[in-house]
This record gives C-alpha cells, sequence and structure tokens, in this order.
C-alpha cells in the first residue's frame, strides 16, 4: 500500500487534499530557502574568484535561462509520470547545483552549478500541478497563493541565515543550502504522496520518454490562456524591475544603507506572505479571481509610480506595503485561472510553460529596468512599471472566466 493510498484511507478526501498542500508547501519553503541563503551573496562569492561584472551577470541570467528551457519539459514529464518523481527530481539536482557551486574555483563551474539548478528550479509547474490536483476550484487561488507565500517566506528568511552563515566564510552557507536541500529531499520523499496516477508505468523506453516533450497542449487550452501567459509575464517583468532597482533606488532617494534595505525587504516579503498564506484565502469565493487581479494590479501600479520621486520614509513603506499586498492578490490569481481553464491532463505542462513565460519576465524586466535606470533616472523606471502594470489591468478587464475543465 502506498502512502497516498494509507492517506485517502485514515481521512476525507478534503482533509488528504490539505494534508499533502501542507507538504508541497514545506517542500517549496525549504527549496527556496536555500536559494534564499546563496543567491544575494552571490556577486561577492563571484568576485572572491576574480569574475568580472559581465560575468556574474552572464552567471545569474544562466539560472532563468535554463528555467525558461526546461520548465515546459518537467512540465509535461509531471503529467506522464506523476508529479513526485519530477519534483524530487528538482530537490536532487538543486543539492548538486549547491555542491558545484561550493567547490567552484572557477567562472565555468559557476555558470554550470547556476546552470544546473535553473533546469531543475522548472519543477516549480510540478508542484503548482500538484496544488491543481489536490484542490477543488473554489480552493484553487488559496493553494496557489499558498506556493507563493513558502517563496515570500523563503526569500525573507534565507538571506538573514546566509549572512550569519557566511559571516567568515562564504562557502558555508553553500553546502549548509546543499545539505537543506538533501534534507528536503528524503523528507519529500516520505511525506509526499503522489497526487497524480503517472500515464506509463512500464516500458519507459527513451521514445516514451521523449514522447510527451515533443507533444504540443491542445489547440483550444492554448487559446484560453494564452491571454493569461501575457498578464502573467507583464506583472513579473514589472515586478522583476522593481527588484532589481529597488536597493539602488532606496539607498540613493532615501538614503537608506544595506540593513534598512534588508528591513524593508524582509518587510514587503511579510506582506506579500500573508497576503498569498492568509489573506487571500478570506476574499477570492467572494470577490474572485478576476477581481482580485484588477485590484492587485491597480494597487501595484498606484504604489509603484510615485516610490522614486518622494522622499519620505514614511510614505515609503506605506507605497511598500500597497504594492507587494496588490502582487500578492494578483499573481495566485493568475495562476488559479490559469489552471481552471486547462484540462486536468494537461497541468503540468501548461504550469511548465507559464514557468518558461516568467522565467523570460525576469530576464528582459532587469535589463530593461537596468537600461532605463541608467539613461533615465530611477523615477522613469517606477514610472514604466506602473505603466506595465496599468496594460496589465487593461488586458485582464477582458478575462472570461473558465469553465470547468475537462478531468482526464
Amino acid at each position: 500500500m502506498t502512502i497516498a493510498e494509507s492517506l485517502q484511507q485514515a481521512r476525507p478526501a478534503n482533509q488528504v487534499g490539505r494534508a499533502a498542500l501542507g507538504v508541497v508547501f514545506a517542500t517549496v519553503f525549504i527549496d527556496l530557502l536555500g536559494f534564499g541563503i546563496v543567491i544575494p551573496f552571490l556577486p561577492l562569492y563571484a568576485a572572491q574568484l576574480h569574475v568580472d561584472t559581465l560575468g556574474i551577470g552572464l552567471i545569474l541570467a544562466s539560472y532563468s535561462l535554463m528555467q525558461l528551457l526546461c520548465a515546459p519539459l518537467l512540465g509535461s514529464l509531471s503529467d506522464h509520470y506523476g508529479r513526485r518523481p519530477v519534483i524530487m527530481l528538482g530537490l536532487l539536482g538543486s543539492s548538486i547545483g549547491y555542491a558545484i557551486y561550493g567547490f567552484a574555483s572557477s567562472f565555468v563551474l559557476l555558470l554550470i552549478s547556476r546552470a544546473v539548478h535553473g533546469a531543475c528550479a522548472g519543477t516549480v509547474g510540478a508542484a503548482q500541478a500538484y496544488v491543481a490536483d489536490v484542490t477543488s476550484e473554489s480552493e484553487r487561488a488559496h493553494g496557489m497563493g499558498m506556493i507563493g507565500a513558502a517563496f515570500g517566506l523563503g526569500f525573507v528568511l534565507g538571506p538573514g541565515l546566509g549572512g550569519l552563515l557566511g559571516h567568515s566564510d562564504l562557502r558555508i552557507p553553500v553546502f549548509f543550502a546543499a545539505l537543506l536541500t538533501l534534507i528536503n529531499l528524503i523528507f519529500a520523499s516520505v511525506a509526499l504522496p503522489e497526487s497524480r496516477r503517472p500515464a506509463r508505468t512500464a516500458n519507459l523506453t527513451w521514445r516514451a520518454v521523449a514522447a510527451p516533450l515533443v507533444k504540443l497542449p491542445h489547440q483550444l487550452t492554448r487559446h484560453r490562456v494564452s491571454r493569461l501567459f501575457t498578464i502573467a509575464f507583464l506583472g513579473t517583468s514589472a515586478m522583476a524591475a522593481f527588484e532589481t532597482t529597488f536597493a539602488l533606488m532606496v539607498s540613493v532617494v532615501y538614503g537608506y544603507g544595506a540593513r534598512g534595505i534588508g528591513e524593508l525587504m524582509a518587510f514587503a516579503g511579510l506582506v506579500q506572505a500573508f497576503t498569498q498564506g492568509y489573506l487571500l484565502r478570506k476574499i477570492v469565493a467572494r470577490q474572485g479571481e478576476r477581481r482580485l487581479i484588477h485590484a492587485g494590479m491597480l494597487a501595484f501600479a498606484a504604489a509603484m509610480a510615485p516610490m522614486a520621486s518622494l522622499s519620505n520614509r514614511g510614505l515609503l513603506w506605506l507605497l511598500l506595503g500597497v504594492l507587494s499586498l496588490g502582487y500578492g492578490l494578483a499573481s495566485p490569481s493568475v495562476a488559479s485561472l490559469i489552471s481552471r481553464g486547462t484540462e486536468h491532463y494537461l497541468q503540468g505542462e501548461i504550469f511548465g510553460v507559464n514557468q518558461s513565460a516568467l522565467s523570460l519576465a525576469r530576464i528582459c524586466g532587469p535589463v530593461l529596468a537596468g537600461l532605463i535606470y541608467q539613461r533615465l533616472g530611477p523615477e522613469a523606471v517606477y514610472v514604466a512599471g506602473a505603466a506595465t502594470a496599468l496594460v496589465t489591468l487593461a488586458l485582464a478587464r477582458r478575462i472570461e472566466m473558465p469553465v470547468t475543465a475537462v478531468a482526464a
């Protein structure tokens, strides 16, 4: 008897879904905690290895590029062979990537480590598909919000822990992250039940493995979710522009140092985690995902537009809270609508494609933000980010609520 079968016999179906959702939350949180421990210190670590600024940029970009390429493939594999093995493969690959990072003595090894980690980070799509498997439509947005909350908490707590561990040696946080991810893999292997019966359980030849990788989503499904992909791309681009320039902007405009910037980012992460993990569940049933996308993008735009043009620190905290609240409402609501507009047997593949769109946004957004900041100043970046959010809002107003997708 499998773990999933034991759980199903021991609890009602809705309790099984909640228990599984809790395990997925813990798995994603621990994974992102390791990510948060390492990434803020990567430029310093690379500089110690005499890697120049261009090389650091290439190392950081390799993560998003590999995620862009691999996410649809891993999502498709999860549709055919189950979510659990793909999630565990991602955790194993992440642990290996951290280990390569820790032993790296050159630019090439650092590049390989981030590429390996980026390829494995494509399993986020499988985790979102897992949420779709174990939640009803009415709970879908909350489930996606829990994944977002796990991201937020990992990014909030990770840098502080990494700073404590890396006080004397920047390799220590990397090896700690590798060990943490390996422990997470063991935890998932014991506690994470499979949420979807694999389409094939035997004869796993190379041809069988390759089959789902070349299959395209059904044309009707692509039509239903294409506008949502665009909305996700634009919203994430605006957020990535904010994240890329925020530390520079607040140091110049508001006079904050490293400690103050850390406190601001922690505050933003906590607001976003609270919104996605708790508040969303309280209001999505009454308001619906489409209204939350509208309200979220409007709040995001209203907070971002004036942020780089003021100098009052109290107003900065207020605007930062509103911006985080807005993005926290909109992002999981978009993911929920993507899930509801997709056939059950295509959830992993579609979420993989969506993850690729988000990865592309995290490549384009920072590059454009950096160019605008350098040529026109911080005010132009934040006005442009707000304008992008308003375009996202305009597209969202034309969303048609999806009907129940066809089950497998």
